[in-house]
């Protein structure tokens, strides 16, 4: 077990390592957003089309990169079979090629027909800007095709256990989109449209760098038996996936109808604030799905086993990150840096939200260490109606609370629809695929980051020390206080302690 924990950590860490430079170079976006778009509600136009986006990005690829891995994986010492992988890969990637491009023809050509309802805003008149938007939506079109002929090149690399090269691109791509940002928005003075065609060129240019990938897999090949394998599998998927990414965005159309793109602005910036957890819970699914289906495919029975210390470490990481974020990332955001704040004070009135966006983000990675058994027993039918589950709640939360709570509404219907989720999912999970858990740990990891939290946040509304030295002093107590406690109160065995120090010295971290 501890060789596949070693192999587990040792992808994290390298799929984080580009990741973390990813999500980073992408977080600098936010604040040079902020910073230079004249109004929140520029900024507001981002959220709400990459919202729409999103959607989309998940039926372009018809689910084949999930049905890709479940019958192309092999086990640990399986020999590859390439004509196999090949069949697979060809067949899948031509029939996504042909429907990318009709959709994309099709949301193209309907930009003029589309932009006023993309766009209403109940607080301004949108009629002067429509030109502008509809020329972002036909930008959209042209990077969600791009962006979903990568997709399948991008999971052979993840397939092929290529986490290095992946990064690579990765990291190409939005080094490419940081730099036409500053060149677009600073040099040509193209506002919030520059921010899609920078999006544009760097999809079709990470297209471009996937080439050789591509070659390696493709050929003129049309296998109707492996369609007629992948495609109801994938499919199956694609409503789960839609009510997956409501429960991420879908909070922003909601915000726009009832406050406008100028809320949307400040709310986007503060959920993006999160980006730290979100980094974490990402990279971890990166690694995480590969790795399950290899473990099990290897020795089943000592998978189980495995899939339970990784969700206790899991839980464990992301806590600690929650309870540090909450603590000091309002004094990172507040803290003028060459004279500017990484959020203006015409959108820090938002930060409220970020403690319960982070909460929400352990939820969402909780439903991801869960779904290995939803993958492995081939149960992916009960997806949709578990997402549909969190969707509906986020749904019918956001209307309820957005009226009575602006933007902390939303923070809280998407916190609500993770918990819903990561609960169904459990449920389900369990019936064919169960796993020993070891809720005592879990329940005793969140009862020590809770009360240190709880703590906290009395202060705060009591206004006792708020703002002062000592008050930022006493997170610091209560930080290493809670940290310490967790390896005191039986959270770790010895054993357990010295895996944790082995893995520390193989990655030179101590």
């Amino acid at each position: 077990m501890r060789k596949e924990l070693a192999a587990l950590s040792r992808e994290t860490l390298i799929y984080g390592g580009s990741t973390v430079i990813v999500r980073f170079l992408n977080f600098l976006l936010v604040p040079f957003y902020v910073n230079v778009l004249a109004t929140t509600a520029e900024y507001g136009v981002t959220g709400s089309v990459y919202a729409w986006i999103a959607f989309l990005n998940v039926i372009y690829p018809l689910g084949l990169e999930g049905a890709f891995f479940r019958y192309a994986s092999r086990g640990e010492n399986e020999a590859p079979d390439v004509a196999n992988e090949r069949k697979l890969f060809s067949s899948s990637f031509n029939l996504l090629a042909l429907f990318g491009i009709f959709l994309s023809l099709v949301v193209f050509f309907l930009a003029p027909e589309i932009a006023p309802s993309i766009f209403h805003d109940p607080k301004m008149d949108i009629t002067p800007q429509l030109p502008m938007f509809i020329r972002i939506i036909e930008y959209s079109s042209v990077i969600m095709l791009f962006d979903s002929l990568a997709v399948l090149p991008f999971a052979a690399l993840r397939l092929e256990r290529k986490p290095k090269i992946f990064g690579m691109i990765k990291i190409t791509n939005v080094i490419t989109m940081l730099a036409l940002n500053f060149v677009l928005i600073l040099g040509f003075h193209s506002g919030v449209e520059g921010i899609f065609i920078a999006n544009m060129i760097a999809s079709a240019a990470t297209f471009l760098i996937l080439i050789p990938t591509f070659i390696k897999k493709w050929v003129l090949q049309f296998d109707k038996n492996a369609i007629k394998i992948m495609l109801p599998f994938g499919l199956t998927n694609v409503p789960a996936y839609l009510g997956a990414m409501m429960v991420q965005v879908i909070d922003r159309p909601i915000v726009q109808t009832y406050l406008g793109l100028g809320a949307v602005g400040v709310y986007q910036a503060n959920y993006r604030m999160g980006f730290i957890m979100m980094v974490f819970v990402s990279l971890f699914e990166y690694a995480w799905r590969p790795f399950f289906m290899r473990q099990h495919k290897t020795d089943d029975a000592k998978a189980r086993i495995l899939f339970s210390h990784v969700f206790t470490y899991f839980m464990l990481i992301s806590s600690v990150v929650f309870l540090l974020l909450s603590f000091f990332l309002p004094y990172i955001l507040t803290t003028p840096i060459f004279g500017r704040q990484l959020l203006p004070l015409r959108y820090s009135a938002g930060m409220s939200i970020i403690p319960v966006v982070l909460f929400a983000y352990i939820f969402q990675g909780m439903y991801t260490n869960f779904i290995a058994g939803i993958y492995i027993k081939e149960k992916n039918r009960s997806l949709p109606l578990i997402t549909g589950l969190g969707a509906a709640t986020n749904i019918i939360t956001n209307i309820i609370l957005i009226p009575i709570m602006g933007i902390m509404g939303a923070a809280i219907a998407t916190l609500l629809a993770y918990v819903v989720m990561a609960l169904a999912i459990y449920r389900v999970a369990q019936k064919s695929y169960p796993i020993s858990y070891d809720w005592s740990k879990v329940i005793k990891i969140f009862l020590i980051i809770g009360i240190a939290y709880g703590v906290e946040r009395l202060i705060v509304l009591e206004n006792i020390m708020n703002g002062s030295t000592a008050f930022f002093i006493l997170r610091i107590v209560l930080a290493i206080g809670s940290i310490g406690m967790l390896f005191t109160f039986g959270i770790f065995t010895e054993r357990e302690k010295t895996f944790m120090k082995d893995i520390r010295k193989r990655f030179g971290l101590g």
